[in-house]
């Protein structure tokens, strides 16, 4: 073991800078101080800009134009230095002067030597510096567990025996006592040949927080950027993009948190601040969303490290806590008696990972810790070449259980950016949009076709990469795993709607490949469709301008009509979900005591349902008044289709062409007892409308007849009806080109003209896009009627995936012909 002399302050920051071969610190001093790590040499002291900079409480590197070492100080500035004129190494004379203390165990055979090489670069100011320079009197800080007046411990060893943990990790050493004879070298001199470098004026942040910069974390960007995070006492986040050679440029900020922020982690593509009270925040870098709030210290979170998918933070109070991918707290325990200064993850020198942390108590402690295994999936696509890209990429995605639900809003996150990095390296430029609050992200990527004289058509692809959730006792294989059975694709979200997402996707990287690609494809995916798009207008509108105007907008959300006709949709009915709800002022009630006393609301919300509809259809007044029978022409096109799939023709009236009122459920406040009547009723219902009928006329009809039908009942329960979702039907015309193309498409492919369909369901988006790009839209269905979207064993047939892929490229390609 070796103590290095020559701060005559508490060192605050450590880092390695493994390329250089260096250990840099900092201390309350005022000073930088580099050393050789193979030799433990001195080799640079670095000053900031002038006397005032106080503590230097955190250090940061970047790689690149030779390196540059960023450092927060205690005045709020953020300096740098740049080493790119380093001048090779050269050797040096024996001196009995050096800055340099080494401790060496007791077994040791012979101390060290003394004589040490290191490099010497030009100076970019030489510092004329000497002794420990005091900051100015406006820097002095309140008390905190951070104040560089906090105990520096003493150096020294022991190895106890091995300590267990809460979550089942060794502790394999501890550092600690007065076990050690110490070799010390006079430092009552400034080494001589040690190169001391000041910070020009120029490099340097002046007062780039209004608090102490606590923390800083440098992270390694796409297409080899850098951004540096800084975090301070004045409880504000902030992201500099880091200029090559040194500099920086505000990218974002985070502010007004609950406390200063003290360290930083980086997951993926998830920030992680630790603050004062304990607290850790996280956002997602990509979107500069705050996705997670942790409750995780009863003080201030010191330090964090990461391991895989966990992160291990420490804090004042002496614990260690491990949060996992979910954010979930899954272990902790006391590490230290005292506050947790520092920590990280090393791997071990025989097997395994190891926790290093180092604590006020005069202990630094190894814990062994094991590499966490992903539940779910692997952060990283390989895309190489043709072969199956899609189905390699396709398992990836099902593997996420992109449920759009509270308790998969990480998942769905993860999901988000695992789709943007597909896309990527399909070759589009793909970034993911922040949702509104509580809501999951959207992807947007666009595949820029080749340069033409005339302007490209724009085609904008709908798609959604949430799913319904699985119950997997109803399954015959894991529903978050792809596999393949008799010609068939398993998995949620093969064909609802991830399968389709990335045959759109291969489509375009095809055409792209073989310059071929005329148009431009942007794709629109969004995390929300199955919770009723929520968010989804909002956020589109807001980014509406990099979307860019669009020609043409193609969905791919539903099936054939059945297993061997290939289809196109040319329309779908609106939706209007409502809940009623019937309540009275006094508790549950027994039947066998109020029993013909009380007004029930149970009867009351049975007549109000009764009253909507009956076997005659729906009675709201003028519901049917726009309902037109069908024309000639789809008399004719029903005739087809309906001897193609063997339904009648009536059927597919009442389906496509006919509006509709159903019950989903009827629930109650009361216990599941037959003996109960309850004080309150809910129902949910919904009601199909279809083309002519006004969806905002349809609404107020419905409020105002059940309110109506309810009043007459002369009930003293108290009534309430809430409209929870609408969207519009949506209607194509068969004449239009883009309709054309896409049908001529398919018969291309499959040899085959395809059946016109119409649709039962609602897609909620369709309509919107189409009006809000004023834009056609035309929809191409993949699967088979039996995919089973929703319900167990989704699956999807490989070739209908192939194949719809090739009919994709055929319309795109199509397009420029328009």
């Amino acid at each position: 073991m070796f103590r290095l002399l020559g701060h005559e302050g508490s060192v605050l920051a450590l880092m390695l800078v493994n390329e250089k071969g260096w250990l840099v610190s900092s201390s309350s001093a005022g000073d930088i101080r580099i050393w050789c790590t193979s030799n433990l040499e001195p080799l640079y002291i670095i000053h900031p800009c002038d006397d005032t900079a106080g503590d230097i409480y955190s250090l940061a590197w970047d790689d690149r134009e030779g390196g540059t070492l960023y450092f927060g100080s205690q005045s709020a500035t953020i300096e740098w230095i740049n080493f790119s004129q380093t001048a090779p190494p050269r050797q040096r004379k024996p001196s009995t002067s050096a800055s340099l203390s080494v401790t060496v165990p007791v077994d040791a055979a012979t101390p060290p030597s003394p004589e040490r090489g290191h490099r010497s670069p030009p100076l970019p100011i030489p510092s004329q510096r000497t002794g420990r320079y005091r900051p100015h009197h406006f820097f002095d800080n309140p008390s905190s567990s951070v104040s560089s007046g906090a105990s520096t411990p003493k150096c020294s060893v022991s190895v106890p025996g091995s300590a267990t943990s809460a979550f089942g990790s060794h502790m394999k050493h501890s550092i600690s006592g007065s076990d050690i004879e110490r070799l010390r070298i006079n430092t009552s001199s400034p080494d001589p040949r040690v190169d001391e470098l000041e910070v020009n004026a120029e490099d340097r942040m002046c007062f780039a927080h209004y608090g102490y910069v606590y923390a800083l974390h440098m992270i390694a960007r796409q297409q080899g950027s850098r951004w540096l995070v800084s975090g301070s006492g004045d409880s504000d986040v902030k992201i500099w993009l880091c200029l090559p050679g040194g500099g920086l440029r505000l990218l974002r900020e985070f502010n007004g948190l609950s406390g200063g922020v003290l360290s930083f982690a980086v997951r993926d593509s998830l920030l992680f601040a630790g603050l004062q009270d304990g607290q850790i925040v996280v956002w997602d870098l990509e979107t500069g969303a705050c996705i997670r709030t942790i409750e995780a210290h009863e003080s201030d979170v010191m330090t964090m490290s990461v391991l895989g998918s966990e992160v291990y933070t420490a804090g004042a109070d002496g614990r260690v806590i491990r949060v996992n991918e979910e954010f979930d707290c899954t272990a902790a325990f006391r590490a230290h008696s005292g506050i947790i200064l520092d920590s990280t993850i090393v791997e071990g020198t025989k097997r395994g990972w190891e926790l290093v942390t180092a604590g006020n108590d005069s202990y630094v402690k190894i814990w062994a810790v094991d590499m966490p295994q992903s539940p779910h999936h692997d952060t990283e696509v390989a895309v190489e070449g043709e072969g199956d890209v899609m189905l390699y990429a396709l398992s990836k995605l099902v593997a996420v259980p992109t449920i759009s639900d509270e308790a998969h809003r990480e998942s769905c996150r993860q999901g988000a950016h695992l789709l943007k990095k597909v896309l990527s390296q399909l070759g589009a430029q793909a970034e993911v949009l922040s949702g509104e609050q509580g809501r999951n992200p959207l992807v947007l990527a666009t595949f820029s076709g080749r340069e033409t004289d005339e302007p490209r058509k724009r085609v904008l692809f709908y798609g959604h990469y949430d799913v319904q959730p699985a119950a997997e006792e109803y399954w015959e294989t894991n529903p978050w795993e792809l596999s393949g059975r008799n010609g068939y694709l398993y998995g949620r979200g093969v064909s609802d709607n991830k399968g389709p997402i990335l045959a759109v996707a291969c489509a375009a990287a095809s055409l792209r490949q073989r310059r071929e690609l005329d148009v431009d494809l942007v794709l629109l995916i969004e995390g929300e469709e199955e919770a009723g798009s929520r968010g989804f207008a909002s956020t589109v509108r807001k980014h509406k301008g990099d979307i860019g105007h669009i020609d043409t907008v193609l969905l791919s959300n539903s099936t054939w009509i059945d297993e061997g006709d290939p289809c196109v949709v040319f329309g779908m009915r609106g939706v209007v979900y409502a809940n009623l709800a019937v309540s009275t002022a006094r508790d549950d009630a027994h039947s066998g005591v109020d029993g013909g006393i009380v007004a029930e609301p149970m009867f009351d919300m049975v007549r109000v349902l009764g009253a909507i509809a009956d076997s005659n259809g729906v009675k709201l007044p003028g519901f049917y008044d726009n309902v037109s029978p069908p024309t000639p022409d789809e008399t004719k096109l029903l005739e087809d289709v309906a001897k193609s799939c063997g339904r009648s023709v009536d059927d597919l009236v009442k389906v496509w062409r006919q509006p509709s009122f159903s019950i989903a459920n009827i629930s109650s406040s009361g216990v599941s007892n037959k003996t109960v009547i309850p004080k309150k009723v809910s129902a949910d219902i919904s009601m199909r409308i279809v083309p002519e009928q006004d969806l905002k006329d349809i609404v107020e009809s419905l409020k105002t007849f059940c309110r109506e039908t309810f009043d007459s009942l002369g009930s003293p329960n108290n009534f309430e009806i809430t409209v929870t979702h609408s969207a519009s039907w949506w209607l194509a015309s068969l004449t239009s080109p883009y309709f054309k193309a896409l049908e001529s498409a398919v018969q291309d492919v499959w040899g085959v003209r395809p059946l016109k369909i119409r649709e039962g369901g609602t897609v909620p988006t369709i309509f919107w896009l189409e009006n809000e790009f004023q834009a056609p839209c035309v929809h191409l269905p993949l699967g088979q009627a039996s995919d089973a979207g929703h319900l167990a064993n989704e699956r999807m047939r490989l070739l209908n995936l192939r194949n719809g892929k090739r009919v994709v490229e055929a319309f795109l390609a199509k397009l420029s012909g328009i």
